[in-house]
């Protein structure tokens, strides 16, 4: 499988992650966090849960790039059910009126969390014991 990958700066703070499965073709549109850790710099997809990293922001994108590509490979190793379960696994929901396309919560330009159920959010603090 191979497929072409572009990452650009985004303009506004409420871009919503989406993933749309068509056949064989998988259109992804994601925020990645990037940033310097030490002397390495990180880049992260937070719905999807990969990273990447290297030397160079470069070499990070092109880290997490392949990353994606595996993700891709696995969830097409899966049949159809196995593929939404995962991916609705990944806090992606399913649009009206569209069978195969999936959204995901965000964080709009007001810092504001959307597309929750109201009253079911929750602050919580993950931390190793």
């Amino acid at each position: 499988m191979s497929m072409s990958l572009k990452v650009t700066p985004s303009k506004n703070k409420h871009v919503k992650d989406t993933l749309r499965i068509k056949g064989d073709k998988l259109d992804a549109r994601l925020n990645i966090i990037s940033g310097k850790q030490g002397t390495h710099f990180l880049t992260y997809s937070p719905s999807l849960k990969i990273s990447g990293f290297g030397n160079t922001k470069e070499e990070a994108l092109e880290f997490i790039k392949m990353e994606l590509q595996g993700f891709c490979e696995d969830i097409y190793s899966m049949n159809n059910t196995e593929r939404e379960k995962y991916i609705l696994s990944l806090g992606f929901q399913k649009e009206k009126f569209h069978s195969k396309n999936f959204s995901k919560a965000y964080v709009d330009q007001n810092g504001r969390l959307q597309d929750f159920d109201k009253g079911t959010v929750q602050l919580e603090v993950l931390q190793t014991a």
